[in-house]
């Protein structure tokens, strides 16, 4: 077995297809998954990502590309042969048996003896903090509850790797964002690689030590939640990844420190610079709305607009703008912050961008 030895890497893919007839379901993927670290493969249904887990499980073959676990080349080795394990959205528990004997399945087809299968059991479940539901039979758990007897179960083998595809998705709001807690906690005491499959960008942003943003079979952007969110690059990972006022621009002047870029038809803002963009280049002003404040009277603001909507959404306020040139601006103010000033729709306001903040996204 050909070996590729990067010190510590959990998973290596380079330049991987997969190819369903015509169709590309991933089209030249390469990204490195280190160890212990909780990787998330976001986006949209059909984006690949669920396809990509499944060929680290070994359940679909590679068209063409390479694939190394802990350095081993594991792209012709059957699924049974991998130390992964995997837990799927509807978590597969068998209901004839007890919590016990769901965690302690796998070590049995492994031949482990009866006492290694009571002690590895014993410690999953208080590892999971189900240790005194152990004879109970799942269906007398919570969603919740029979989702970490799963992840019990998928651990107990002791896999290199654990791949985890949409596990939160039938549970409800509340407890998916309790879970997302409790499952990062379970990984870093657990203290393995948790590769994680969501179309969830909160519930991606939350957990992640790192987030992997696919579209249509191609790796979009690598990095962690801070980079992405703040630093996209480009239109479909500024659009994806939380909320983004996305404005058409032209860059007016450049250099590797700052760049002046349109934003009205009579307004520039400076930004911070990029190395491959110059003078003339046109695409698109990424500013997301909570980067916005509503100008103080003592204060020069960037712009003006008149304000065409008011959502309340609990812990802040949406305003919708419209600008001199009628583009549309989103803004966000928190609620909580009583010293802003009180605006109706359709007045006249004067808004502070921080431009510092601002990402020009080129013309794909």
């Amino acid at each position: 077995m050909t070996e590729h030895h990067q010190e510590n890497v959990a998973v290596a893919a380079n330049s991987l297809f997969k190819n369903y007839g015509s169709v590309e379901a991933l089209k030249d993927v390469s990204l490195s998954i280190n160890d212990n670290e909780f990787f998330t493969l976001l986006g949209p249904s059909g984006c690949g990502k669920t396809t990509l887990l499944r060929i680290i499980a070994g359940f679909e073959a590679i068209t063409a590309g390479t694939l190394f676990l802990h350095g081993k080349n594991i792209a012709d080795l059957p699924a049974n042969k991998r130390p992964v394990n995997t837990v799927f959205q509807n978590y597969s528990l068998f209901p004839h048996m007890s919590v016990a004997d769901n965690v302690g399945f796998g070590l049995e087809m492994q031949g482990k003896d009866k006492n290694q299968i009571k002690q590895r059991t014993h410690e999953m479940l208080e590892l999971v903090q189900l240790g005194e539901y152990a004879d109970r039979k799942p269906g007398q758990l919570s969603g919740g509850q029979q989702q970490r007897v799963a992840l019990a179960r998928a651990l107990a083998p002791q896999p290199e790797v654990l791949l985890l595809d949409e596990p939160l998705s039938a549970l409800d709001l509340k407890l998916r964002k309790a879970m997302r807690l409790e499952l990062k906690q379970i990984q870093e005491n657990a203290g393995i690689t948790f590769i994680f499959v969501t179309h969830d960008q909160e519930e991606a942003l939350t957990m992640s030590d790192r987030i992997a943003v696919m579209s249509q079979g191609e790796l979009q952007q690598l990095g962690t939640a801070t980079q992405i969110y703040q630093e996209p690059r480009n239109r479909f990972v500024a659009d994806f990844i939380g909320e983004s006022n996305l404005i058409p621009t032209t860059v007016l002047s450049s250099d590797i420190h700052t760049m002046r870029c349109k934003l009205t038809d009579s307004i520039s803002i400076a930004i911070p610079g990029k190395e491959s963009v110059s003078e003339g280049d046109q695409g698109e002003l990424c500013i997301r709305p909570e980067r916005i404040r509503l100008s103080n009277a003592d204060e020069s603001a960037n712009l003006e607009g008149v304000v065409d909507g008011i959502v309340y959404l609990g812990t802040d306020t949406q305003l919708l703008f419209k600008l001199d040139d009628q583009q549309t601006l989103s803004v966000r103010t928190q609620n909580a912050d009583n010293d802003g000033p009180v605006v109706e729709v359709g007045q006249r306001v004067g808004l502070h961008i921080d431009e510092s903040s601002c990402r020009f996204l080129p013309e794909s």
